[in-house]
């Protein structure tokens, strides 16, 4: 493989969690809260992915339990779109710590 570097990518998860209720579908959305990106905003739970060891399924399972306190059985979760998001600038945003 040489000297080159493999391309690696940020990953963050978003967890759509919907319900049917009397009045129709709710979905839940949470007010970002401390110093993180678009806090005081609504949003849906999401997060990064720890690191190279933990895959999608796990971290959307872990985000909303840490985020809502909504535990999710694996086999619950299904893959609903990908985006590979660049800035107005063009360049891939810079990973998050925290």
């Amino acid at each position: 493989m040489g000297s080159r570097q493999r391309h690696t990518e940020p990953v963050d998860v978003h967890l759509i969690l919907r319900r049917e209720t009397a009045d129709g579908p709710q979905v839940l959305l949470s007010r970002r809260a401390g110093q993180v990106y678009a806090a005081g905003l609504w949003h849906l739970p999401s997060g990064h992915l720890d690191g190279p060891h933990e895959d999608v399924v796990t971290a959307l399972i872990r985000e909303a339990r840490e985020e809502t306190g909504v535990v999710i059985d694996p086999a619950d979760v299904r893959a609903a779109v990908t985006v590979h998001h660049r800035s107005p600038g063009g360049a891939s945003p810079r990973p998050m710590l925290g």
